[in-house]
């Protein structure tokens, strides 16, 4: 059964008072996968949509607007397409995590992984946001 919900929500400040929260500060952290996918690009190339938290034991002394159960950032780089440059970059990333190198890689596989991310903050639709540019081996 389907709980009804009603149309009126509260939030514990008005809206017209909120500003944008500052993101996760730059710099490294360890990230545990916690889901990756198969994804297919706008390009119709495939790639692995990796999840990665950040736990908020991690979080800087003076960073109090991370969410108390970990930063979700979504990792989009690591291309799936069968050529020697993707290959390579796969089986990098692969080796970062942790994860098993073969010819059929399960990307399933890859959570509970864990490597150290470098985040660094992008803008997108006017928003200043954390991103992973860098993974390797922790």
């Amino acid at each position: 059964m389907v709980e009804q919900l009603d149309s009126i929500v509260e939030f514990s400040v008005d809206l017209n008072k909120q500003e944008e929260p500052e993101p996760l500060p730059t710099g490294e952290y360890v990230g545990v996968i916690r889901d990756a996918e198969v994804k297919i690009s706008a390009r119709e190339t495939r790639y692995a949509a990796v999840t990665f938290v950040i736990s908020p034991e991690q979080y800087p002394a003076d960073f109090t607007e991370g969410h108390p159960d970990g930063t979700i950032i979504v990792y989009r780089r690591v291309s799936l397409e069968d050529n020697p440059q993707a290959r390579w970059g796969t089986k990098r990333f692969i080796e970062a995590i942790g994860g098993k190198l073969s010819k059929a890689v399960d990307v399933s596989e890859w959570g509970g992984c864990e490597a150290a991310v470098e985040v660094v903050h992008e803008a997108y639709e006017g928003v200043t946001r954390p991103v992973i540019s860098r993974v390797r081996a922790a």
